[in-house]
């Protein structure tokens, strides 16, 4: 109880430092993926991106980055930012404390070889224990959160559910939850092929897209 349930009463309810929406009253959203980078989809998803010129954050895995550090440069290259999700993708409540320091430590070493400084961090499934919730604070991570999903990694979620959630549940101010690797069987291509429908529609709504330094000002208003 003390190790895990307590830390993440605190983390999703209480703590200042936790966002799960954006602080504006604007059309601002932020799109954000996790479990990447995967070979068979980022680069589609890349491409789309940049087709519309949309910034997203993407929260990488240790042991992806380190298979496939061109995307992870690709990433960054493209204008997009990179935080950290996990070394593997493990709940932290399963997690000892010497498993939690190792999984941190792994992580960011991938990434410091990259040339990459973490300043943002969602943990998997949005779960902390003691080790990692003093881990966010001794490395001034900036915890990042969710107010929208499509359990996009299921799948029962196919590309007209993704797509509706999208489209029709967005509200300003969203963080978006979506998946570029791990997942139910191509899952990952269901949401690229919602995206292509739904990226052109809500900037046709005046939806403008903000990636995670923004997220942390009080008005962000970054255009696409």
């Amino acid at each position: 109880m003390f190790y895990s349930i307590l830390p993440n009463i605190f983390f999703r309810y209480f703590s200042r430092k936790v966002r799960k929406r954006l602080d504006t009253k604007d059309k601002s959203i932020a799109i954000t993926f996790d479990d990447g980078p995967d070979p068979r989809y980022t680069p589609l998803l890349l491409d789309l991106l940049k087709k519309y010129d949309v910034k997203c954050t993407f929260f990488v895995l240790g042991e992806k980055a380190k298979l496939y550090p061109d995307l992870v440069k690709r990433i960054v290259s493209e204008g997009h930012t990179v935080g950290l999700h996990a070394n593997k993708h493990v709940g932290a409540i399963f997690r000892s404390y010497k498993a939690t320091k190792k999984d941190f430590q792994s992580s960011l070493s991938v990434l410091k070889e990259l040339g990459i400084t973490v300043r943002f961090y969602r943990p998997p499934w949005g779960l902390v224990n003691i080790t990692s919730s003093n881990f966010i604070e001794k490395y001034k991570f900036q915890p990042v959160l969710w107010s929208l999903h499509a359990s996009d990694w299921s799948k029962f979620s196919d590309v007209e559910h993704i797509f509706t959630v999208l489209t029709e549940k967005v509200k300003p101010g969203d963080i978006i939850l979506l998946h570029d690797g791990r997942g139910a069987k191509d899952a990952p291509m269901r949401t690229i092929g919602a995206l292509e429908t739904a990226l052109p529609k809500l900037i046709s709504q005046g939806y403008k897209f903000v990636i995670p330094d923004e997220i942390y000002r009080e008005h962000p208003h970054k255009e696409r």
